[in-house]
């Protein structure tokens, strides 16, 4: 079976269990890791996973497009959360 690399956008989310990460373009592939590592190495082999539950059943896989950039902008400081979300490309 012939795999190619692909540069997907992962985004990570603080959990009370660990990290919680998913890919944007592919909202299907999502996991859960203790530590941030764990979190990027289970979404490596849930994407890979679902690469070939796509391919069984003639699904075709959503091509990375996205463009994920910070932008600032003025927020009232009162309603922030302590903690947010972080953002990272895996691979």
């Amino acid at each position: 079976m012939a795999k190619k690399e692909v540069k997907f956008t992962a985004f990570y989310r603080k959990s009370e269990h660990g990290y919680m990460g998913k890919l944007l373009e592919w909202p299907n592939v999502l996991t859960e890791g203790e530590n941030l590592e764990e979190c990027r190495d289970l979404l490596r082999e849930v994407t890979s996973e679902m690469s070939e539950i796509y391919k069984e059943d003639g699904m075709k896989i959503p091509y990375p497009s996205i463009i994920v950039e910070p932008i600032f902008a003025p927020v009232e400081e009162e309603a922030l959360l302590q903690e947010g979300a972080i953002l990272a490309n895996v691979g």
